[in-house]
This record gives structure tokens, sequence and C-alpha cells, in this order.
């Protein structure tokens, strides 16, 4: 593709602003005729969605430890075809992940964009020079396009921090974002405050009208240089009710409980030929006709406890799909509804997977693993292993203890077993990230098709709720 265009958005630190920069830049350039796509480093479910508000586009999740440079490259190339660039959101600190090549430093210099570095400047002036000097020398090859200060005091405080970068010969300050708590985005034990709640609210709409005007006086002048003239292009595949076809058809669970999903997983099976139809365990009354397997994704279900359990009609839809046998997928917090529900409550949810779950205070499990699946299941005829992510606070409780565990483990990751294999059900708390092993989606397309062929030979005709 030659030289891309684009910026690469990073922190000196989780929690330094960069998503709410990031969100900045989307904004200003969409306001200045510029289409971009957004892009978040790392596995993020969360922070897309903010990125996706702002832009109405999708965003695309760049790994590392999902793809080889090549691969990632492909996808970026590939997902900024029709725009005038992309603007992506690091992960952590610039330098943190830098042993598992993982780190914003690593996508920067594989991508060849340059930089801008979000600085909290909170009780800092002329110290600044120091910070920025400190990250220029750390690793050579990156290229520094300019700082963008978070947290400043006042117009005088960002006058200084400028002053004194001009003065150490350092990258320009490219803009400043004021202290103010109707700019801090709220958050919750597995990151912010999901994008749909804080719209509800209005939260969002009172944020974003702050934003633009404080981002007004960036200087967009030095960021559009690293972007082309474009006509808003058409999104890529990603979630979207699609027109009845008589090809595979996956229902995805997709509301406020249930946002977290790799939009490339997604990408993946389209490419395949299979329908993504999409349903509601909050509102719908009950599972969309004719499908021919589940997926659950990962969310914020505790948060939805009640809802989920009220929705009886559904539950009872969900149950008798469960016994045809066909396949259900479900990660994380997805796994979760499958449970009878939460200990703390007196709810209950689907029941497939009998026992219940907890939240705890801390963080239970962090970090990538290569998980294996086990054999039995639609997943398993796969060749290899498959990368994927853990992060949850819950555990899971049963009834007898660890003697009940139900079926077989689903997966083997370092040293343990992982979720469960039962009947025609695959739950664990890994995201996986199928296009790092394409084989194992190969698997899972495999069962799909033979539930697909039965329901076609039936004569089944396809209704809407």
């Amino acid at each position: 593709m030659g030289e891309r265009n684009g910026i690469v958005v990073a922190g000196s630190h989780s929690g330094s602003g960069k998503t709410v920069a990031t969100m900045g830049f989307l904004s200003g350039l969409e306001k200045r005729g510029f289409p971009v796509r957004p892009f978040k480093s790392g596995p993020d479910f969360i922070d897309p969605r903010f990125h996706e508000w702002i832009a109405d586009r999708s965003c695309i999740n760049l790994d590392p430890y999902f793809l080889d440079p090549k691969g990632l490259a492909e996808l970026y190339d590939r997902s900024t075809k029709g725009f005038a660039g992309g603007v992506v959101e690091g992960v952590m600190g610039f330098y943190d992940g830098l042993e598992k090549k993982t780190s914003t430093y690593d996508i920067a210099l594989t991508l060849g964009l340059p930089v801008v570095l979000v600085i909290p400047s909170k009780g800092i002036a002329e110290t600044i020079g120091a910070l920025v000097r400190g990250f220029l020398a750390h690793r050579p090859g990156w290229i520094p396009l300019g700082i963008l200060a978070t947290q400043t005091g006042s117009d005088r405080h960002g006058d200084i921090l400028a002053r004194t970068l001009e003065r150490e010969g350092l990258p320009p300050l490219i803009g400043t974002i004021p202290r103010n708590e109707k700019l801090t985005l709220p958050e919750r034990h597995l990151g912010l405050v999901t994008r749909w709640e804080l719209e509800r609210d209005g939260t969002l709409q009172t944020f974003r009208s702050i934003l633009d005007r404080c981002s007004d006086g960036w200087d967009w002048e030095r960021l559009s240089g690293h972007f082309v003239s474009s006509l808003p292009a058409s999104d890529s595949p990603g979630v979207r009710s699609n027109p009845v076809t008589g090809n595979i058809r996956l229902g995805v669970a997709w509301d406020d409980a249930f946002r977290f999903y790799y939009h490339e997983n997604f990408s993946a099976l389209e490419e395949r030929g299979v329908d993504i139809v999409c349903f509601s365990p909050l509102k719908d009354p009950f599972l969309p006709a004719d499908l021919d397997g589940l997926y659950f994704g990962g969310g914020y279900p505790e948060v939805f406890s009640r809802g989920l359990s009220e929705n009886r009609s559904f539950l009872d839809s969900l149950a008798a799909f469960a016994r045809t046998g066909k396949p259900i997928y479900a990660e994380c917090g997805g796994m979760l509804y499958l449970t009878e529900g939460p200990m703390e409550e007196t709810v209950r949810w689907s029941g497939l997977i009998p026992c219940r779950f907890r939240m705890k205070e801390r963080l239970k499990r962090l970090g990538y693993v290569e998980a294996t699946p086990s054999g039995g299941h639609f997943l398993s005829s796969g060749k290899g292993s498959i990368r994927g992510h853990l992060f949850h606070y819950s555990e899971l409780v049963f009834s007898g203890g660890e003697s009940t565990l139900p079926g077989e483990p689903a997966f083997f990751v370092p040293d343990e077993a992982e979720g469960f294999s039962l009947g025609n059900i695959v739950a664990s708390y890994l995201h996986l990230y199928f296009p790092s092993n394409p084989s194992v989606l190969d698997s899972w397309l495999h069962a799909l098709s033979v539930a697909s062929r039965k329901r076609r030979s039936s004569g089944s005709v396809h209704r809407s709720l």
C-alpha cells in the first residue's frame, strides 16, 4: 500500500485519557471532511463501542498477539480502504507489552504511523520536557507527531507546556483536554461503563459537546497532513441484520448485556456465507425462527440480571432451542447467562449449565492464552491451538464442589482445563479470536452447515418475530 494514512494515539499509562483523546480526534477529523476508521489496540471490547458512537462505523481490534505483523498491516489496509485513514487508540502505556511484542509501540512500528503521545499534566509544568525526552530515548524508530496534554488546569498551564516543548526542541503540543468531571467517562469492574448506558441518560451527548469545544483549538493543520481527502466510505462487514438468503443462519446475542465481540470474528463468519441474525435476550420475547446455531458473546449480564431473568418467554425459547441439538457457543458473560444465575440474587437464568456464579472484588484472571479445543465437540476438529484472551471477575460455583463439574473440558490452556462441553454447548471464559486459527472456525462452520441442511430439507420457512 505504500505510506499509510492515519495516527496512533498512545498513552503514558492506563488512565492517561487516551480514549477521550481518540474520541476527540475521530469527531474533529470527521467534522473537517476526513472520514476515518477507528481502531483499538489489544483485546478491548468496551472502548471500541465509544469509538463507534463517535465515528458511526465499526471499530477494529488490532492485536499483535492474534496476528503477525503482515496480517496486522493487511487488516489495517483492508479496513481503511476508501477512508481518509485510521485513528488507532493504543493499549495501556506506550511501551507496555514490549516483552510479547504486543505494545502500542510495536503496532506503531508495524504500521509506520506517527504517534500522538497523551500525557496527563495535572501537577506538572516544565517537567513535561523530561517525560517526553524519556519516551523518545527509550526505543528508536517510532515517529512522534506531537503531544496531547490531558487534565490541564488552565489556558496558561497549556501555554507553559507548549513553550517548554518548543524550547527543548521536542515534538509540539497538539492540544489540551482540561480537567472537567464531564469529560471523565465513569468506570466499573471490567472497564468503562458501557456506551449505551451513558447514551440513555444523556451523559455522552454532554460529553461530546464539551469535547468538541475544547478540541476546536487543537492543531488540526498538523494532524490533517496525515490523512487524505475522501468521501465517506461504506463500512466493512460486521454485525448486521442480513436479508434471508437460505444459507447458514447464526443467531448472535446483541443488546446492552452482550456486546463484547471481535469484529473480525463476524467478518470471518460472513466471508464464509453465514448470515448474522441479531437478537436481544433482554427485549425479544423469543429467539428468531430458523436459526442453525447461537453465539453468546461477553458483556455485562450481571448488571442486567433482573431484566434477563424476567424475560421468561425468551428463556423458554432458548431451552427449546438447546433441545434441538444445534450448536450453542458462549464466551465469558455469555457463559454466565447459560448458568442458573448469580449467587447473590434469587433470580434464575437459563440453567443450561448447572451452576451459579459469584462476582469477586478482585480480578480473577487477565491475559492472553493459547487454547487447544478438547476432543468431541463442534470446535474440536480444527487443527492446533487458537488464541484468545481472559478477563473476568466472576467465578463459577457448583453445588457439589469441583466433583460436580459438568460435561467435559471445552479447552486446554497452559496447565489447566477451561470451560465446558455439554452436549451441543461449548462455553468458557475465553474470548477467542477465530482468525488466529481459521480451522477452528471451519469446525464450527461444519456443525452449523449440518444444522442448516437439516433445516432446509425439512421445508422450514423463515419467519420474523
